[in-house]
């Protein structure tokens, strides 16, 4: 089978789809034993009907025409082959304690991914029917964070997010928050986990689709 990983990234999941993949990102990078192309997932530079197998994971909520991106995917899918996409939904999440310095932090990160849908996860399944796909299944896998260990790792992987200067001087020329109100998300983030009660949940939702 030959297979295009869009978005494919630095071919962490690429490498394991099988010696004919091919990758393409807008920002590509070398992958050993992966020929990665530069491109737009909009605009894919392959010709109708190149593959017998599409894939594009945690692509779709980054882009601004997630339509666009679902129909190249139909154009350069064979009669018969398979799409498999993933993507992610923010509603469908929990977080225990809740804090409203918290809410405001995921309202920042949100405000900074204008361009994209961060609740495309539930519109999967319309958007590959839309495109011409056919039999089209999801599913949704949950992530629990639930441990004293895993409580501690996430809440220190999100206040570094808010403490780090390259972001708190983005937010900051962009509006979007200050670096007093970047801190105070961040002390949240630090008192959650040291929260014995905390814990958060989190669904990705995904789809399979075969080209008629």
């Amino acid at each position: 089978m030959r297979l295009l990983d869009v978005g494919c990234g630095p071919g962490s999941i690429t490498t394991g789809l099988g010696t004919r993949s091919v990758g393409i990102d807008r920002h590509p990078v070398a992958v050993p034993g992966v020929p990665v192309v530069g491109g737009d997932g909009a605009h894919l530079p392959f010709a109708d009907a190149s593959f017998h197998a599409v894939y594009a994971n945690a692509v779709l909520q980054h882009v601004p025409d997630t339509a666009a991106v679902v129909s190249e995917l139909r154009r350069v899918a064979r009669p018969g082959a398979v799409v498999g996409v993933g993507d992610v939904d923010w509603d469908a999440s929990l977080l225990h304690p809740g804090d409203p310095a918290l809410d405001r932090g995921r309202g920042i990160q949100e405000a900074l991914r204008a361009q994209g849908d961060v609740r495309v996860g539930r519109r999967l399944r319309g958007l590959l029917a839309a495109a011409g796909f056919e039999r089209v299944e999801v599913a949704v896998t949950g992530n629990a964070v639930g441990t004293a260990g895993a409580v501690a790792g996430t809440a220190g992987f999100e206040a570094a997010w808010f403490e780090a200067p390259e972001v708190v001087a983005h937010v900051t020329a962009l509006g979007l928050s200050d670096p007093d109100e970047m801190a105070a998300v961040a002390a949240a983030w630090h008192r959650w986990g040291q929260d014995p009660g905390a814990c958060s949940a989190a669904l990705w939702f995904t789809a399979l689709a075969w080209a008629p």
